[in-house]
């Protein structure tokens, strides 16, 4: 087979490499991709520069204002300034708590700096203007400043320093046209000049400046103290410091109105000194005194005191005792039911009782103090010797539902509405569940209990000729111009007649010119009062027979002593009650001395004259056994007080 054969080309050889092929097609694909890549690189940075000056735009001209407004916001700022507190005034206008303005001062370094004036004789020039105003050591502030950095806007200098004080430093520094590097936060300051004198009557404010829940007139007329606060505005330094010199008053504080007391400041400390040496001497738990006008109702002074058991010592009370704590108060209680007595005709000026030495009402044996035999008394001698068994019976006569009558009239079972937070109205039950023994507690004054105000506004009915004048704490409220408005008086009432006053209040003269508290006479001056001695309930049962017998085995009392005088024009009445006495107190022995030493205090600060009638012992039927005629003018009698025998006491 034959093969057939090529013939090889006459023709040279092309050789085409790669990259000529690839060179040869780029040309046109570059034509194409790369103006495309440049387009869309340049819109992206010509967005993101209008972006830009479009932001820039806005920031200038539409958010200028907010972020600058953000930023002052963060170096401004805005306080309230407190409006300075009311002060509280006794009657005669002396301040018995106020609050005094204190003032914080800081310097600016740097507005010293800056002004060029921060070298060591400017600053020494600094510390001589303002160092002896605000009581600073010179040194001292050379020192302070001398140690801050230049940069400090807010350099404390002197704290709680008077406002007037402050006044004076700056004046100083405006001459040495410094006025702008002073900075000054004002604050203020409850005092009570009289110490603790009359702080349970006034009341206290707490950390914060309100009224604590006790307030007493600081809470009762907390919405007149208080006065309307201002406004200032101020700037702050990066540090947080107020940067002296930019502080600017918006608005002024309104001080608040004052409150103008009844309370004599001198009598209410004299008060509450004699009442503290009383229940020291008497080994009472405590003591409460009031002493006021029965007139007008005003009240001169509160005050109250306790014993620490455990040291002895005595001091003021930790609460408003008089308003606020009741006591069956026993035998003072007995003025009511002879006024009843009297205003219902059930008994007259010569109207007896045949008074034996107990006497058995229903289940229950009432005594007097003393045992004595079976005697005749008239209502003056019965109230003089404080006689349990005639004083029932004056209350059998009267009635339970006049009886009640009677005591709810003189005031007891409700609050007089002096103003005081902390008054309290006593226990009077209601006369429907009254039983006979219940009437004859209430004649004596042991089933009922009230507050020694309660107790002091029903002797002022018999001393204002049978009328009720509600007791006084304010008389009026001060503007910060001086103006003063007087606080409207509750109207008076009528209690009993004025005849039956009469009769009441000769049978009080009694008590003290013969009966049970004959030893406690002030010369020169009637004085009608009575006497009160009755047993203190248990705080805890212990004798399942006497809800009276105390733990120690021992009768607790209350003693009370309360009157006025002169008898003739009374123009000071007198409440004292110590409570807790030991067995075999009285209230003439241990209250009696109190009201004695009051009653001469009140003489010499009130200027009261002596009595314009005599003080020759009146005539008295005295006690006398039954079967004898009792002479004129007899000194014979029973005993002062009495006590039944379940624990209910009176005398």
């Amino acid at each position: 087979m034959t093969a057939t054969r090529t013939r090889p080309s006459t023709r040279s050889p092309r050789v085409v490499q790669l990259d000529d092929h690839r060179r040869r097609r780029r040309p046109d694909a570059e034509q194409l991709v790369e103006p495309r890549r440049w387009w869309i690189i340049g819109v992206f940075f010509a967005l993101l520069a209008a972006f830009t000056v479009a932001k820039l735009v806005q920031v200038q001209l539409g958010d200028a204002p907010d972020l600058a407004g953000r930023g002052q916001a963060v170096r401004e700022y805005q306080q309230v300034v407190p409006a300075v507190r009311g002060s509280i005034l006794d009657r005669n206008g002396v301040d018995l708590a106020v609050s005094v303005p204190e003032a914080d001062v800081a310097l600016s370094r740097k507005a010293l700096h800056e002004a060029g004036k921060d070298g060591p004789e400017d600053l020494a020039a600094v510390a001589t203007a303002v160092g002896p105003p605000l009581g600073i050591p010179e040194r001292r502030i050379v020192a302070v400043l001398g140690r801050a950095d230049p940069d400090d806007d807010h350099v404390v200098v002197a704290e709680g320093v008077s406002v007037a004080a402050v006044d004076v430093a700056r004046k100083k520094l405006v001459k040495l046209n410094l006025q702008g590097i002073m900075g000054v936060e004002v604050r203020s300051e409850r005092v009570h000049p009289g110490g603790e004198s009359g702080l349970r009557v006034i009341g206290t404010l707490d950390a914060d400046g309100r009224p604590t829940e006790m307030g007493g007139i600081e809470r009762r007329f907390d919405d007149v103290l208080t006065g309307r606060d201002g406004r200032r505005e101020g700037e702050r330094s990066q540090t947080g410091r107020t940067i002296v010199g930019s502080e600017r008053v918006q608005e002024a504080a309104t001080p608040g109105h004052d409150v103008e007391l009844t309370l004599d400041r001198t009598l209410q400390y004299e008060a509450e000194r004699m009442l503290a040496a009383g229940v020291a001497r008497s080994g009472a738990a405590g003591g409460i005194a009031v002493v006021g006008r029965p007139s007008t109702g005003e009240l001169l002074a509160v005050a109250g005191a306790e014993t620490d058991r455990s040291t002895g010592e005595v001091d003021l009370a930790s609460g408003p005792l008089a308003f606020s704590d009741a006591f069956q108060a026993g035998s003072v209680f007995k003025l009511v039911t002879a006024a009843a007595a009297y205003e219902h005709g059930v008994v007259d000026d010569d109207t007896t009782f045949t008074v034996p030495y107990r006497i058995d009402v229903a289940d229950r044996t009432f005594e007097d103090h003393h045992p004595h035999p079976t005697e005749q008394m008239r209502v003056d001698d019965v109230i003089a010797d404080s006689s349990n068994v005639g004083t029932i019976q004056m209350g059998q006569r009267v009635g339970a539902e006049r009886l009640h009558r009677a005591l709810v009239d003189f005031g007891f079972g409700s609050p007089t509405d002096v103003g005081h937070p902390a008054e309290s109205g006593g226990l009077l039950p209601d006369v429907a569940g009254w039983t006979e023994p219940d009437l004859a507690a209430a004649s004596i004054g042991t089933f009922q209990s009230a507050t020694v105000l309660q107790l002091w506004a029903a002797y002022n009915v018999i001393a204002n000729g049978g009328e009720y004048v509600a007791p006084r704490l304010v008389n009026a409220t001060v503007a910060p111009d001086g103006t003063r408005t007087a606080v409207e008086r509750p109207p008076s009432r009528r209690v009993v007649s004025e005849a039956a006053a009469q009769r009441v209040d000769r049978a009080l003269r009694a008590v003290v010119t013969g009966g049970t508290a004959k030893d406690l006479a002030i010369p020169g001056y009637v004085v009608a009062a009575k006497t009160g001695t009755g047993r203190m309930p248990s705080p805890e049962r212990v004798n399942p027979n006497d809800d009276y017998r105390w733990a120690d085995d021992q009768y607790h009392y209350v003693t009370t002593f309360a009157g006025y005088l002169p008898a003739d024009r009374p123009q000071v009445s007198i409440t004292v009650l110590l409570f807790d006495t030991p067995q075999g107190s009285s209230g003439a022995g241990s209250a009696g001395p109190v009201f004695a030493d009051l009653a001469r205090t009140s003489i010499r600060e009130l200027g009261i004259g002596p009595s314009s009638v005599g003080v020759a012992p009146a005539t008295r039927v005295r006690a006398a056994p039954a079967s004898e005629p009792a002479p004129a003018g007899s000194d014979g009698g029973a005993g002062s007080s009495g006590q039944d025998d379940t624990g209910r006491s009176g005398g």
